[in-house]
C-alpha cells in the first residue's frame, strides 16, 4: 500500500468519522436509549447477584455478554440503512478500507461509555474479584467483536429490519456453545472448535483468570490476543463483504 493510499484511507477515515459523528448526535434520542441499556443491565445483575452479596462465573458471563450484545445492537444497522449513499459513494472514489473503519472509531467509543456505565452500576453494589481496568478492557474487546460481528450482519442483510432480526443467531449460539450449557469435559471435538471461536468465552475467561486465587496471566494475555484477532478478522470479513459488489480500495 503505497503512501498516497494510506493518506487518502485516514483523510477519508476522519471525515467519515465526523459525519457519522453528527449523525449520531442529530438522533439523541437512539443514542441514548442505546447508552442507558448498560446501567439497567447493570441494574439487574445487582438485583440478582445482590442477593448472595458476590459475584460469581455466571455473573462473568453474563457481562461478556451483555459487552457483545452492545457491541452487535449499535452495529447491525449502520451499513445497511445507508447502502445507497454507501454505493454512491464508491462511485467517486470511497474506500471501504476507510469506510469500515469509521464506524469503528465511533461505535467504539459509544461501546467503551456504555461498558463503563455496565462496570459502574455492578461495582456500585457488588466488588467484583480481580482489577477493573483489565476487567473494563476485556469487555470493550468484546463489544468491539460485537460491533464486527454486527457490521458483517449489516453487509450481508438486504433491510434494517433483517439485520436486527439476525442477532438472535449471533447472540444465541454464544450461551448454547459455553460450559454454561454442558460441561466442557462433555464438549464434542465440533463443540469443543466453535466454542473457541465465541467472542463470549474468551472475555470470560479473563473475568474467570482475575478472580482465580492464582492468576494465570499468560491465559490472560492469551485470551486479549485473541479478542484482538477476532475484531481484526471481523472487520476484514465486513470489509470483503462490502467489496463484493465492486473492486475498491
Amino acid at each position: 500500500m503505497t503512501n498516497d493510499i494510506r493518506h487518502t484511507i485516514r483523510h477519508q477515515m476522519t471525515v467519515l468519522s465526523k459525519r457519522y459523528q453528527a449523525v449520531m448526535l442529530g438522533d439523541l434520542g437512539t443514542v441514548a436509549l442505546l447508552l442507558l441499556q448498560a446501567p439497567f443491565i447493570g441494574w439487574l445483575c445487582t438485583l440478582v447477584w445482590g442477593s448472595i452479596d458476590k459475584d460469581t462465573p455466571s455473573l462473568y458471563f453474563v457481562l461478556s455478554l451483555s459487552a457483545v450484545w452492545f457491541g452487535c445492537i449499535n452495529a447491525c444497522r449502520e451499513i445497511v440503512k445507508e447502502r445507497a449513499i454507501i454505493e454512491r459513494e464508491r462511485l467517486l472514489g470511497l474506500s471501504l478500507v476507510a469506510y469500515i473503519g469509521s464506524r469503528f472509531v465511533v461505535l467504539s467509543v459509544l461501546g467503551f461509555a456504555q461498558i463503563l456505565m455496565l462496570q459502574i452500576a455492578v461495582e456500585w453494589s457488588l466488588s467484583l474479584k480481580g482489577f477493573f481496568w483489565i476487567q473494563t478492557l476485556a469487555l470493550w474487546l468484546a463489544t468491539l467483536c460485537g460491533i464486527g460481528l454486527g457490521l458483517v450482519v449489516s453487509a450481508l442483510s438486504h433491510t434494517q429490519e433483517r439485520a436486527v432480526g439476525a442477532i438472535p443467531l449471533i447472540i444465541l449460539p454464544q450461551i448454547l456453545f459455553s460450559e454454561f450449557s454442558i460441561p466442557k469435559e462433555s464438549f464434542g471435538d465440533a463443540v469443543a472448535f466453535i466454542e473457541k471461536c465465541m467472542p463470549v468465552r474468551w472475555c470470560y475467561e479473563i473475568f474467570k483468570e482475575l478472580a482465580a486465587l492464582e492468576t494465570s496471566w499468560g491465559a490472560v494475555f492469551l485470551s486479549f490476543l485473541v479478542l484482538i484477532m477476532m475484531i481484526i478478522f471481523l472487520a476484514a470479513v465486513a470489509w470483503i463483504t462490502l467489496l463484493q459488489r465492486r473492486e475498491v480500495v
